[in-house]
C-alpha cells in the first residue's frame, strides 16, 4: 500500500470522530480524497461512509447536506464479468440526502434534489425532484 492511500484511509476514518458536521467534517473528508467544492458550506452528518477504495470518484458541490448514516459506494460487482467496475458519484449543489441513504452505482444527483431517508439510489436523479424508496422512485417535483 502506498503512502497516499494510507493518508486517505486515515482521514476517512478520522471523520468518524466527534466534530462539527459543517466545515470540519467535510474538510477532513476532503483531505481523505473526496472532492468537496466548499467544505464550509457542506454538511456531513455523523456516520457517513465514503468508498475508501476510490474516494476521488465522489464529487460534492456547494450546499450539499448528507445526513447521518449516508453511504456512498463508487465501485460495484459486474454480474456479467465477475469483476469490479467503478464510476463517479456527482452530488450537485443544494442536494439533500436523508438518513441512511445508500448510493450504490455511478450516478448524478441533481441540484436541490431531495432523497428520502432509507432510500437506495441506483440511477440519476434530476434536479428539483423528490425521490424515495428501495430502489429510489420519483415522488414529486419541488
Amino acid at each position: 500500500m502506498n503512502i497516499l492511500r494510507i493518508k486517505k484511509l486515515i482521514f476517512l476514518h478520522l471523520q468518524h470522530l466527534p466534530m462539527k458536521s459543517r466545515a470540519w467534517r467535510p474538510l477532513v473528508c476532503k483531505w481523505g480524497g473526496v472532492q468537496i467544492i466548499s467544505p464550509k458550506r457542506t454538511f456531513i452528518g455523523e456516520g457517513v461512509i465514503f468508498d475508501t477504495n476510490y474516494p476521488q470518484d465522489i464529487f460534492i458541490e456547494e450546499g450539499v447536506r448528507l445526513t447521518s448514516g449516508v453511504k456512498i459506494v463508487t465501485h460495484f460487482m459486474n454480474p456479467n464479468t465477475g469483476s469490479y467496475d467503478r464510476g463517479k458519484v456527482h452530488i450537485c449543489k443544494g442536494a439533500y440526502l436523508g438518513m441512511n441513504t445508500l448510493v450504490v452505482k455511478p450516478v448524478t444527483i441533481g441540484e436541490r434534489a431531495i432523497i428520502g431517508a432509507g432510500s437506495v439510489v441506483t440511477k440519476d436523479i434530476p434536479a428539483n425532484e423528490v425521490w424515495a424508496g428501495n430502489p429510489a422512485k420519483f415522488i414529486r417535483k419541488r
